[in-house]
């Protein structure tokens, strides 16, 4: 027996049991909450001629009311969680930690994408489950024509191919043009490009489709689900599977997926037809988490199993792989039953009620209409019947009879004696939710009957149960769905990596993160009223004004409080109202401390600069002095060189004539009487 074999024998078993209890117990409970929530008529009133065949809308009305108060609560803080690092050199991870967790809660998924569905299953059947996914996929950009490509080049284009950046769909026919280096070969190239795509999936699961052993109850420890088996199934195309990595002979080999025909999944495809979608081409798939033994040694690990087919006949174990003991699916219980997964919904609670007004009423509504529209009694024989078979406004009735043969045997209208009783059961209903109409609205009477004190009190004590719920839900499936994020990107630290850096323009460690920190909600819980809460924050900030610049309260402490208003009023980015004080760079060093004799050396130091500059100042006049008396010399020099050369001049200028002269006479001449 191989190890596949092995393992799905061992897990085969453990699986139809969960499902078969799931399809037995929980489906019908949650088809008769989806029917309520709907208002579809009761049981036996295909039977019901002529009479009302309404039906209350409180199971309705309560579960549209507490989802919205609910997810107004966790979708109003900016940050819905932050972690807690174990020491004081794990708070930079633990910021960062924050940042990334929360952007991918509310700014890469759609926050009320999933909170919308998580919430409500959860509180029309008593359970409601998300999962996470984080997956990378490859998406193909349309076929687009490279022009004369040379072959040099084309080496690089197949090299992108090997890598997976790109697909060469079609190579053309080899052509020659002139190149700067002589002739060249070209090709057309029509390639795809390939783009790798980070996607990090929170996404609803139906009810119908959770799988989950019978022992399953919260972890105290994260928050998560604790049972032997959890999973759920899905319906995917053959040619998913086969592209997603899977044996391709064995996707071949699995059976047609079918509609489903039995609990809340029939009850939802009434809407469609009964029609859930399935296609030709499409398998169910089953993925199971549990702990068993599947590898080397006797010691069981936690492991992923896909399973493809029908249970009962010959399923197919598509794939195994061992993964964390976080396992990726977040559970939502409105109303708790403890030790155990599986609690009350809003339709549990008020199904009773619902039916029982929804009866009363009928008969109200019967007894009005017999009181609006009485029996009428007629003297056939001077009154025309047929005329009173088609009723109507202003008609006229053939009769002999002068009184008109017509008498009305009108009952009494007893109905209104039955509305308070209705509003009293309706009224008692918010005991049971936390919510109502007296929560939602305010009725005029109860500035007259009533205090704002008063109301404000009865409206916070009714709200428990909404603070009950909400805290429970923070601290169970919200608190474990954080943990799961984490868990997922620690897996896979490069995709991670890859997905965040639009994030930050900083390396992120992811391989530092941990799932070990404090989840610590933002979730303001015993305060449900926006403006008790505003009142309360402004008090708070009035006196951190007032201790401001004391040990006891810090800048970062003060722009929390106004961030914490600014959220509270509904505006979720606070960073459009103040700056967060961490941000800031951090400011310039104080000034050294004051000396009491600083004045008189002040003026010292001025006087010896004066005394200096002075002192320079001669100095410079001296030397200034010094030139132009050394300037006067030369120039006198000069000019006693100039007379004594003049002088010598003038004295002997006639005695140097003379000699010349003598000197041209005592020459010889020739006969012509020039000189020789």
């Amino acid at each position: 027996m191989t190890n596949e074999e092995s393992i799905l024998n061992s897990i085969t078993p453990q699986l139809k049991s969960a499902v078969k209890w799931s399809n037995s117990h929980i489906a019908n409970k949650q088809e008769q909450a989806l029917k309520h929530y709907k208002r579809e008529a009761l049981p036996g009133d295909d039977k019901i001629k002529g009479k009302s065949k309404w039906v209350s809308p409180k199971v309705q009305q309560h579960i549209d009311w507490l989802s919205g108060q609910l997810i107004r609560i966790f979708d109003a803080p900016e940050n819905v969680v932050e972690f807690c690092g174990v020491g004081p050199e794990d708070e930079a991870i633990a910021r960062q930690q924050t940042q990334v967790v929360n952007w991918i809660l509310k700014t890469k998924n759609s926050h009320g994408a999933y909170l919308q569905p998580w919430i409500q299953n959860g509180l029309l059947t008593g359970l409601g489950v998300v999962t996470a996914e984080f997956e990378t996929y490859t998406e193909e950009s349309l076929p687009r024509l490279l022009k004369s490509v040379p072959n040099e080049t084309l080496v690089s284009l197949y090299e992108e191919e090997q890598a997976g950046h790109i697909i060469i769909e079609e190579l053309g026919k080899a052509q020659t043009q002139p190149g700067p280096m002589g002739i060249v070969e070209t090709r057309d190239v029509k390639v795809r490009t390939v783009k790798r795509i980070p996607c990090f999936n929170i996404l609803s699961v139906a009810p119908e489709d959770f799988i989950v052993s019978k022992d399953a109850k919260f972890d105290n420890e994260t928050g998560g689900i604790a049972a032997k088996i959890q999973g759920h199934r899905k319906t995917c195309t053959k040619a998913d599977l086969i592209e997603w990595g899977y044996d391709a002979k064995k996707v071949n080999a699995l059976p047609d997926a079918s509609d489903k025909t039995d609990g809340i999944a029939l009850e939802r495809s009434k809407d469609l037809a009964g029609e859930q979608g399935v296609g030709p081409d499409d398998v169910e798939v089953y993925t199971v988490y549990t702990k068993i033994k599947a590898g080397k040694g006797e010691k069981a690990r936690h492991y992923r199993l896909t399973i493809g087919g029908d249970l009962e006949n010959r399923p197919v174990l598509l794939d195994y792989t061992e993964v964390s003991k976080f396992y990726p699916y977040a559970a939502f219980c409105p109303f708790p039953i403890a030790d155990t997964l599986f609690s009350l919904g809003v339709a549990d609670r008020l199904a009773d009620d619902h039916i029982l007004i929804t009866r009363m009423y009928r008969n109200v509504l019967d007894n009005l209409s017999l009181h609006v529209n009485p029996i009428k009694i007629v003297n056939p024989d001077t009154t025309n019947i047929d005329d009173l078979l088609n009723s109507h406004a202003g008609q006229i009735v053939r009769s002999q009879d002068p009184t008109g043969g017509i008498s009305f045997n009108v009952p009494p209208f007893a109905g209104a004696d039955a509305i308070p009783v209705i509003d009293q059961l309706s009224q008692s209903l918010e005991f049971s939710t936390g919510t109502g109409p007296t929560m939602i609205g305010v009725n005029a009477e109860d500035f007259q009957r009533t205090s704002a004190t008063a109301a404000n009190l009865r409206s916070n004590a009714s709200q428990l149960l909404i603070e009950n719920t909400s805290r429970f839900f923070a601290d169970t499936g919200y608190k474990y769905l954080v943990k799961i994020v984490v868990d997922l990107l620690i897996q896979k630290p490069e995709e991670a990596a890859e997905l965040v850096s639009r994030l930050t323009n900083q390396a992120i460690p992811l391989d530092e993160f941990s799932t070990d920190y404090d989840v610590a909600t933002s979730v303001a819980f015993g305060v449900m009223s926006r403006d008790q809460s505003a009142a309360q924050l402004t008090n708070i900030l009035n006196h951190q004004m007032q201790l401001l610049g004391t040990p006891i309260v810090a800048h970062q402490q003060v722009y929390a409080t106004l961030a914490k208003l600014a959220e509270t009023t509904g505006f979720k980015n606070t960073a459009l109202f103040f700056t967060d004080p961490s941000t800031l760079p951090p400011p310039p060093p104080p000034p050294p401390p004051v000396d009491p004799n600083a004045g008189l050396i002040e003026m010292e130091r001025v006087k010896a600069q004066l005394e200096a500059q002075a002192a320079d100042a001669d100095r410079q006049f001296q030397m200034a002095k010094l030139a132009a008396q050394q300037d006067f010399e030369r120039d006198k020099m000069a000019q006693d060189f100039a007379l004594q050369k003049a002088e010598i001049e003038a004295r002997y200028a006639a005695q140097v004539e003379v000699e010349r002269l003598k000197l041209e006479q005592s020459m010889p001449r020739d006969p012509m009487g020039n000189f020789q």
